[in-house]
């Protein structure tokens, strides 16, 4: 992928910050920041570049977006204001979803890389934890349907791996 100046630049404060703030390898903590947000175009609020939704603890400020997401199930609820705005069967039998979604809205960079390693501490991610040094087995395991699985897209393991290639092109040889 040919990228611009704008998004090397974009994708090395955002390896620096990870370096810096989380222990999760930065070229994967890039790499999916660059997905989330194409680019840093469209995160969520401010800082949201995980598009990590509100969950049921959360306190602070949220905002409501418009997204779509993969389910197996062709009656996914979800409490107001969050609602369902449509629904498709695919091709693969898996329902995809139009909805609006409650998503943190975080103060700083750091306080969104912050809640971002908390999240990937939870027990569903057990599996994956130990290989957070390594960007494509990290990859691989939080898509691997044993435990939590971070992202419902059926495309998504090929992107993050695509991603974490130009990370690495971008962000290690400077």
């Amino acid at each position: 992928m040919a990228t611009t100046a704008a998004q090397k630049k974009w994708a090395r404060n955002i390896y620096n910050a990870a370096k810096e703030a989380t222990d999760i390898n930065p070229l994967f903590v890039a790499a999916q920041a660059a997905l989330e947000t194409g680019w840093g175009k469209s995160k969520v609020g401010q800082y949201n570049l995980f598009g990590i939704t509100k969950g049921s603890n959360w306190a602070g400020k949220t905002v409501l977006v418009q997204t779509h997401e993969y389910f197996n199930v062709p009656n996914k609820k979800f409490t107001p204001p969050e609602q369902v705005l449509s629904v498709v069967r695919t091709k693969s039998g898996r329902y995809y979803y139009t909805v609006k979604r409650l998503f943190k809205d975080f103060d700083s960079l750091a306080d969104c890389l912050k809640e971002y390693v908390r999240l990937y501490q939870k027990p569903g991610y057990a599996d994956a934890w130990p290989y957070r040094d390594d960007p494509y087995e990290f990859a691989r395991r939080i898509c691997d349907n044993v435990g939590c699985k971070y992202a419902t897209a059926p495309t998504y393991p090929a992107l993050i791996r695509s991603l974490i290639k130009t990370m690495e092109e971008i962000c290690q040889d400077k």
